[in-house]
């Protein structure tokens, strides 16, 4: 055992909670700022409570409660809400966040504004305990002396009592001055941060830059030379409800309003006429809005042979202040317009501007040739080895096992002879890092040497991989850095089929399979793979008897994770039934690349 490079010698006493695991080796093992380099100030150590915020806005958050460490809380609407230094989880102080009332618009809680230098890239790391879903928000300050407020992509959390990392990186290029971080809420709930800090690093892949694609959307400045509706714009509404649409004006220039009273039922929405496109063609697009309630995001299709298809892009929370939001779409089979509009429902007062609508197409083919299934393993245990493979056998389906090296040859998990008969077999033995670590939860060179001796052992052993799948599915910009040094492809969590147009090598979008997934879900996963060429990634973890409700107790993450073998069985029978080829991940990214 001694001489197999994936043997556990020793193994690290670790704390497992809910989403989050770090070391028991002390704080130096958190996640944090190099020394001296942390940009935003210490929190106030003598700091008291902070009274509730209050006198709301109907036209933006009301004036800031008193500032706790430079961080203040404000809210727009009608909410109540207060700000206090507690004691933290990871460390003494943390802050907390109370919002004991809710019925409209936004409460946020911003950082301290931190002036940056031109040309660097720089990143931001906190540790966030939530009972509440909440969004992070990135606000940059340019030297013209506009500032952006943008909806930031981090993965999505559910509420709970461990902390857990939100993150950002992003290059000042030459016009960023400052930059300020806001988590924003719209519901009752608490809210605790700790472990904020700020620091330029060069380790880190930053957001890429603003795609520079003709805008497609008509009169996107609002431009109008007579009093009412812009060129090429018209309020729409329909349903039962008060409606009320028109034109304003403020420091940055024009915006479209919409306010719904008595609503019953129905929408309202500003709209511009549809714009031509062609089935997968991929469009990204962008607007920056402002409402009392959330908002959908709908893309709106007419078909070459009637009628009118509609696809839910996104729904954002409300917002009291103006925030930037991108989302993008691939066009579905038959469209030939498309019109992406921000939706209202409920009564409240929305405004839009900068709306965008860019063709941001790859050259070549627009889909693949073929449409491929990968069935993927999580953490290799025992179960997989002895449920799971015999059934894939029977298909003759080979799969993908992400496997932590330090767990082989320990209870619960499968031994290195057991890989190595897989392997031989066709299966993919891929990379989980080397211990089963929420990898954006610990410190830079603890984070690389995970990634190293992940694919070090791996290597050793006789399983080359260019296939990650972090723990949890928690990346951020650092540890896509640190991947980026040892793999070429990198499994996420987004829920979505992959195609040749969305397909991000490092961020491969999945299906998580738990036990609640019906098998009509998997059916309709299958059939749209099938209709779009797309690539559909499947994440199992552990494996139990039909008469068992499995090993839960003995998972690292309690996620309703585990299925029966019967149940598996007939998910692998509908993948053979759909006819589509199953690879495993590395090769089927391969053999969609093509030559």
């Amino acid at each position: 055992m001694l001489l197999n490079p994936l043997v556990v010698i020793s193994l690290v006493v670790v704390m497992i909670t809910t989403g989050w695991l770090l070391y028991t080796g002390g704080p130096s093992s958190i996640a944090q700022a190099r020394p001296g380099a942390n940009l935003l100030p210490a929190l106030d150590l003598t700091a008291a409570g902070v009274p509730p915020a209050s006198g709301p806005s109907a036209s933006g958050p009301s004036a800031p409660a008193g500032p706790v460490g430079g961080w203040n809380v404000s809210h727009s609407g009608d909410a109540g809400a207060s700000l206090e230094l507690v004691e933290g989880q990871l460390s003494a102080q943390a802050l907390k966040l109370d919002v004991d009332r809710y019925a409209s618009g936004d409460v946020t809680l911003t950082s301290p504004r931190v002036n940056v230098d031109p040309g660097k890239t720089y990143l931001f790391k906190a540790f966030a305990t939530s009972d509440a879903d909440f969004t992070l928000l990135a606000r940059q300050h340019h030297a013209d002396g506009s500032t952006t407020l943008e909806q930031l992509r981090n993965p999505l959390e559910r509420p709970g009592n461990s902390p857990f990392t939100v993150s950002d990186a992003f290059d000042s290029g030459d016009t960023t001055t400052a930059v300020e971080y806001v988590f924003r809420l719209a519901s009752k709930g608490t809210v605790r941060v700790e472990g904020a800090y700020l620091e330029a690093a060069d380790d880190v892949r930053v957001r890429p830059a603003a795609t520079t694609a003709p805008n497609l959307i008509p009169n996107p400045e609002l431009a109008t030379p007579r009093p009412g509706a812009p060129d090429s714009w018209s309020p729409y509404a329909s349903g039962s409800s008060t409606v009320e649409s028109g034109r304003g004006e403020d420091k940055d220039g024009s915006f479209l309003w919409t306010r719904i009273a008595n609503y019953r039922s129905g929408e309202a929405k500003w709209q511009y006429p549809p714009v031509p496109v062609t089935t997968d063609r991929y469009f990204e697009f962008g607007a920056t809005y402002r409402s009392e309630r959330e908002v959908d995001v709908v893309a709106e299709f007419e078909l070459a042979a009637g009628g009118r298809e509609f696809h839910n892009l996104a729904t954002v929370p409300p917002a009291g202040e103006w925030t930037t939001i991108k989302e993008s779409f691939q066009v579905p089979k038959g469209a030939k317009t498309a019109m992406v509009t921000l939706v209202s429902h409920w009564d409240g007062t929305t405004g839009v501007r900068d709306y965008s609508l860019k063709d941001v197409t790859k050259p070549g083919p627009l889909r693949w040739d073929q449409p491929m299934v990968s069935i993927t393993f999580d953490d290799g245990w025992q179960s997989v080895y002895d449920r799971a493979l015999p059934l894939l056998n029977k298909h003759d389906f080979p799969s993908t096992h992400y496997v932590n090296a330090s767990s082989i040859e320990t209870p619960n998990f499968m031994t290195a002879a057991e890989l190595q008969q897989m392997h031989e077999a066709g299966h993919e033995i891929a990379a989980h890092s080397y211990e089963h670590l929420d990898l954006t939860s610990i410190v830079a060179d603890r984070l690389d040497e995970q990634l190293r001796k992940s694919e070090e052992a791996l290597a050793a052993a006789g399983f080359d991989t260019n296939d990650l799948a972090p723990p949890y599915g928690r990346s951020d910009p650092q540890v896509d850095w640190y991947a980026s040094k040892y793999f070429d492809i990198v499994r996420g969590t987004e829920d979505g089929i992959n195609t040749r147009q969305n397909l991000e090598p490092r961020d491969l979008k999945v299906f998580y399979v738990t036990d609640e997934t019906a098998p009509g879900d998997l059916a309709e996963a299958l059939a749209e793979t099938s209709r779009v060429n797309g690539w559909l990634i499947l994440v199992y973890h552990q494996i139990a008897t039909p008469d068992s409700t499995g090993t839960q107790e003995n998972t690292i993450a309690a996620d309703r994770s585990t299925i029966t073998s019967d149940v598996l069985a007939a998910q692998l029978q509908l993948i053979d039934d759909s006819g589509i080829e199953v690879q495993p991940v590395a090769q089927a990214f391969e053999k969609l690349q093509g030559p």
